[in-house]
């Protein structure tokens, strides 16, 4: 069974219990978001990662659409979607937060959920996950005294030290498998990269320099494990990065620049590296490719640290040059949006990201604003939708626009068990009495790819979607007739036919419209040629 096979059969499983079980389970979601509609009945569904709250506990429903592609599409319809939104397992975040003695806190990726764990007059920073989530290790600086090397469970309990002499011992990162800890040390006289077992025991110089070497990062990497670091050996006062083994062999120097680079941190890939030269953070190939500047904001930005699934770093940002540092989430890929996580007095610094847990990754129909960094959802609410869903959960939404009077006559329905061949679109029938438009998820941030069919006076519409990817890729409108499903089937009013690998598809249609909303057709056609993405090749 393929991956898509076992995404559907989770989505079938998964209705009939939330068609008799509605109102209930769920993780913990805002109140819901209508004032208009004081003291009405609200159910909650759980469709797959989807947690979704509807104006009714009756009539919702989530329809399989069939695919042979890689994803599994999912219509929801029967009763208002006040709030959609995606769950996913993300990280966490550890950090140091506080004015002149600064405590050990958590909090989820969006920022919310800020948990302290520490609560004393030390100054705690540089935390670090366990592997498994489940221990952190940090600095600690009682006043008057030294920095030491902490341990605790990652609620905060069972605080122990790992580390005790007259000199400083800092900036812990755990290895690969959570057994050793590697640090720098002052205990030689200069600073030095050591490493222990996460019991204290073994502590080991492993580089035994004169020149200072300093905030070691571990690969994630089981079979090759390196150490990053940085260190002023070849080029003093500044500082350069260099990896070696965790034995302290085979060192090679990474960056070659005219002044520090520092912070260095593995990308969860073992091939990339985030660090800060400069006032910035950048991003580059460990032993390859040019680094480029990824924060590019005014202001310092420091200790960068990659999630685990590689889709964000974060860091630590004083765009103000007050002192008053903030945390930064930012994308790794374009367009680079930026999310500002905290907002206080005293500084938050040193973030890690690891220990992941289920939380909202997306808000896809909610109040404005509602989404991360105070975005907008794709919309506010929605009578249907057809969902994405992947090997990795969500993929992508499509809001179909029905006027409020015309509700009761929607009927959505795979066009043929012809969607079942992965070399072709899957086609679905979308059929009322008036069709207002069709909105897109482009993205966190993004505004939403809109097919505005309004004008048309439609009543039914063929979508065809990427099987791959799950995209809206073509828009066939029918031109006014009897609904599909009225002649007998819902694919009564077209017919297909396969074509050296393309799809042709014939029937009375008003308009064609691509994958990005706009009309290919305007005055109709009678044919239309797709690929096997969907993409409209030619149409007459």
């Amino acid at each position: 069974m393929d991956m898509a096979s076992r995404i559907a059969v989770a989505m079938v499983c998964v209705v009939p219990v939330l068609l008799v079980g509605c109102g209930s389970g769920g993780s913990p979601l805002a109140p819901d978001p209508s004032p208009d509609r004081p003291g009405a009945d609200v159910a909650t569904h759980e469709v797959g990662p989807l947690v979704v709250r509807t104006a009714s506990p009756a009539g919702f429903v989530a329809q399989e659409i069939p695919t042979g592609g890689e994803v599994a599409l999912v219509a929801l319809h029967g009763s208002t979607i006040h709030y959609l939104a995606s769950q996913a397992m993300l990280d966490r975040i550890l950090f140091s937060y506080g004015g002149a003695s600064p405590d050990i806190w958590v909090c989820d990726l969006d920022g919310s959920n800020r948990v302290q764990l520490t609560d004393n007059a030390a100054d705690e920073g540089a935390p670090c996950w366990s592997p498994d989530g489940t221990m952190i290790t940090f600095e600690r600086e009682w006043p008057s005294q030294d920095y030491e090397i902490m341990l605790m469970n990652a609620d905060g309990s069972g605080t122990q030290a790992l580390t005790d002499n007259n000199k400083d011992d800092m900036h812990p990162s755990f290895g690969p498998v959570g057994r050793r800890i590697a640090f720098e040390s002052y205990r030689d006289g200069n600073f030095e990269i050591y490493t222990m077992f996460r019991n204290g025991a073994d502590q080991t110089n492993i580089t035994n320099e004169s020149a200072a070497d300093r905030c070691p990062d571990w690969s994630p990497d089981l079979t090759d494990p390196r150490i990053l670091f940085c260190s002023t050996r070849d080029e003093y006062p500044y500082y350069e990065i260099y990896d070696m083994n965790p034995d302290g062999s085979d060192v090679a120097r990474r960056t070659t620049t005219p002044a520090s680079d520092v912070s260095p941190e593995h990308g969860p890939d073992g091939n990339r590296m985030t660090f800060q030269y400069g006032q910035d953070v950048f991003v580059r190939g460990i032993s390859y490719g040019t680094a480029y500047d990824f924060s590019a904001s005014p202001g310092d930005q420091r200790a960068p640290s990659w999630s685990t699934d590689g889709r964000f770093i974060c860091y630590a940002s004083d765009t103000t040059a007050t002192g008053d540092w903030e945390l930064v989430l930012q994308e790794t890929d374009e367009p680079y949006s930026k999310f500002a996580l905290t907002h206080n007095s005293f500084m938050d610094r040193y973030p890690d990201l690891g220990g992941p847990t289920l939380q909202t990754d997306r808000v896809l129909i909610g109040p404005p604003g509602s989404d991360w960094g105070g975005n907008d959802p794709v919309w506010a609410s929605a009578y249907a939708g057809i969902v994405a869903f992947g090997g990795d959960g969500y993929e992508n939404l499509v809001r179909i626009g029905i006027g409020a009077a015309h509700v009761g006559s929607l009927q959505i329905s795979p066009l043929s068990e012809a969607a079942l061949n992965a070399e072709r679109p899957a086609g679905v029938v979308v059929e009322a009495t008036k069709i207002v438009n069709l909105r897109e998820d482009a993205g966190r941030g993004r505004e939403p790819t809109v097919w505005d069919l309004d004008a048309l006076n439609l009543t039914a519409a063929v979508l065809y979607f990427d099987p791959a990817t799950g995209k809206l890729v073509s828009v066939l409108a029918l031109r006014d007739a009897p609904y599909p499903s009225a002649a007998g089937s819902p694919g009564a009013a077209v017919t297909e036919r396969t074509d050296a690998g393309r799809l042709v598809v014939e029937g009375d249609f008003s308009a064609v419209f691509d994958s990005e909303g706009r009309k290919v057709a305007p005055d109709g056609a009678s044919r239309v040629t797709l690929s096997g993405e969907g993409t409209v090749l030619e149409s007459r």
